[in-house]
């Protein structure tokens, strides 16, 4: 059963509760991932993967949410603008092999 931060009297409740997120993060990198790999797709040239303007739009995004709720939004954009990284450099790869196929 979840707890609420304040409900956890034990680290072991801590730990039970961060598990818990952990594992529904990765369902959700799962999810977001499946539309990176549909993104890869519709993509023609491995350049289209990088898109200056989008990435910032999307930075300027998590950070006025991670403020919203409390986060740092330092943190926040240093894991968004990783995962973007990662993204594009696997667009690029996808679209790549296709092209060379």
């Amino acid at each position: 059963m979840q707890k609420l931060p304040k409900d956890c009297s034990t680290k072991q409740d801590v730990r039970a509760e961060i598990d818990r997120l952990d594992r529904v993060l990765i369902e959700l990198f799962a999810e977001r991932h499946s539309y990176v790999m549909r993104m890869a797709e519709l993509k023609k040239d491995p350049h289209e993967a990088f898109d200056a303007v989008r990435i910032e739009a999307v930075i300027t995004k998590v950070r006025e949410r991670a403020t919203a709720l409390g986060l740092d939004d330092d943190q926040a954009e240093m894991t968004w603008r990783n995962l973007i990284e990662w993204n594009i450099n696997f667009e690029k790869g996808i679209i790549a092999a296709r092209n060379n196929s």
